[in-house]
C-alpha cells in the first residue's frame, strides 16, 4: 500500500480520532485508552498508549483500522488531510 506510514505518533494519531468524531473517555490507570463516537460504529474503540518513543507501528496501525473499521486506503487519505 502505497503511502502507509512504517510509524505514527500517537497524538497524531489521536488526532485522526479525533478527525473522525472520537472523543477521549476519562482516563484510568494504565496504558488503555477509550474513545467514543455516538454517530460511528463502532461508538467505543480502545487503544494501548505506546509506553516507549510515543510511536505506533505499521502493524499497530493495521490492527487500529481493524477496530475503527477503515481500509488502509481510507486511513491514509486522512493523513493527508491533516
Amino acid at each position: 500500500m502505497s503511502g502507509f506510514p512504517m510509524q505514527l505518533a500517537w497524538r497524531r494519531f489521536v488526532g485522526l480520532l479525533r478527525d473522525l468524531g472520537y472523543r477521549p473517555l476519562k482516563s484510568h490507570r494504565g496504558p488503555v485508552r477509550q474513545f467514543f463516537n455516538p454517530t460511528r460504529s463502532p461508538n467505543l474503540v480502545s487503544f494501548h498508549e505506546p509506553h516507549s518513543g510515543d510511536t505506533l507501528h505499521k502493524a499497530t496501525l493495521y490492527d487500529s483500522l481493524r477496530k475503527l473499521q477503515l481500509s488502509p486506503d481510507e486511513f491514509v487519505q486522512l493523513l493527508g488531510r491533516r
